[in-house]
């Protein structure tokens, strides 16, 4: 059983060439807690993996974490800059944790890469390579891994590209490398480099996030029934994703400081964050964590593919009372959140080309559930 996806709608109204309006409406479904409020807290656990199908294996992460935390163990070790650093020593199973939110990171960037991205170009999807990648996963071999990044993303070796501080490197790669992803950043770039920056100030969740923050995100559930579909972080719409976890790298940096937050800059963070997982080098951050809250309440978060992930649990003696669900799609596609300031006042030679630049945009941010996009009333893209 898999929960119902649902659908992003994205309504643009074009007048005189500059966009006036961008309305969000989201059908997607949030029945998390009516599926689990009563069962068994182990039975919720195992259960909550087979109703996403995306990113499964992180839901079922923040939960198992948020149910510990509600029990009162000990906070997981998340991902320390270097395994088993004295300062954040190895708990037993966090390795094991680790590689699995790892691998399914990189498959959910991998699928968009190698089968949505093409779609942008007209290209058809390069299922073939997702099949090679999909093997090397499961075959659980880091250089299988990586020699399938390398060959269908970089188009050479993942540490020099992990390594990249400076933009003119990155145009370089980005006009001599022959794969869809190099092809898609071309285009992009051609449409506009700054396409997409926000245009009023969206703050980017922090990434790791504190424990005030999560604090903050839990009382904010607690006041409001519907915070899961509109949240906010202290009164304001936030951004998250690999753009936030990779903010401080010196490439993401200078793209930043050039391009603004944009969707070649967010694009771009997602194959960096690639380069990485492909080489081997540590997330020198937290990817998972808990924080115990009150009277048998615990919170799990995760970074997934497209950002935070926080489950809440509250539990009854061993039973689920209740449980919320805080996923990245919702931030990121907040009614007057990133998309919004990043397309309201954008200028466009006509109706088809704006769709077109909506759709770097969405997949810059990813949301984890199909999208139509219309213009004027007329829908001219979806995926």
């Amino acid at each position: 059983m898999t929960l119902a996806a649902g659908e992003l709608a994205i309504d643009l109204t074009l007048r005189d060439g500059v966009v006036d309006a961008v309305q969000l409406a989201s059908t997607r479904p949030q029945v998390a807690d009516a599926l689990l409020r009563g069962r068994p807290a182990d039975e919720a656990v195992a259960l909550l993996p087979r109703l996403f199908s995306i990113c499964g294996r992180a839901h079922g992460l923040a939960a198992e974490l948020a149910v510990e935390a509600a029990r009162g163990a000990p906070p997981a070790a998340a991902a320390p800059a270097q395994s088993g650093s004295p300062d954040r020593p190895d708990r037993p199973d966090r390795p094991d944790r680790l590689a699995r939110l790892e691998a399914e990171l990189a498959h959910e960037l991998l699928w968009r890469t190698l089968l949505d991205w093409p779609r942008l170009l007209g290209e058809p999807a390069d299922a073939d390579a997702l099949a090679r990648v999909r093997t090397a996963l499961a075959s659980g071999e880091r250089s299988a891994l990586r020699t399938a990044i390398e060959q269908t993303v970089l188009a050479g070796p993942a540490a020099p590209w992990w390594e990249h501080e400076h933009v003119p490197a990155f145009e370089i790669w980005v006009a001599q490398a022959r794969t869809v992803a190099a092809r898609v950043l071309a285009a992009v770039q051609r449409d506009g480099a700054r396409h997409g920056a926000p245009r009023a100030p969206v703050a980017l969740l922090p990434a790791p996030p504190a424990a005030a923050d999560l604090a903050s995100i839990d009382a904010a559930l607690t006041r409001d029934a519907q915070f899961e579909l509109r949240p906010e972080l202290d009164g304001a719409p936030a951004e998250t994703g690999t753009v936030a976890r990779l903010q401080a790298h010196p490439l993401v940096a200078a793209l930043t400081r050039a391009y603004g937050r944009s969707a070649l800059t967010r694009l771009a963070a997602r194959i960096t964050e690639l380069a990485r997982i492909a080489c081997g080098a540590p997330a020198g951050q937290p990817l998972f964590g808990a924080l115990a809250l009150d009277a048998q309440r615990g919170l799990g978060w995760v970074e997934t593919a497209r950002g935070l992930l926080v489950h809440v649990a509250h539990l009854q003696g061993d039973r689920v009372a209740q449980w919320r669900i805080v996923a990245p799609t919702e931030w990121n596609f907040h009614p007057r959140g990133a998309l919004l300031q990043g397309l309201i006042g954008a200028h466009a030679v006509g109706a088809a080309d704006l769709a077109q630049r909506a759709q770097w945009l969405v997949q810059s941010l990813d949301p984890c559930v199909s999208y139509r996009v219309r213009v004027n009333g007329s829908e001219l893209a979806h995926a």
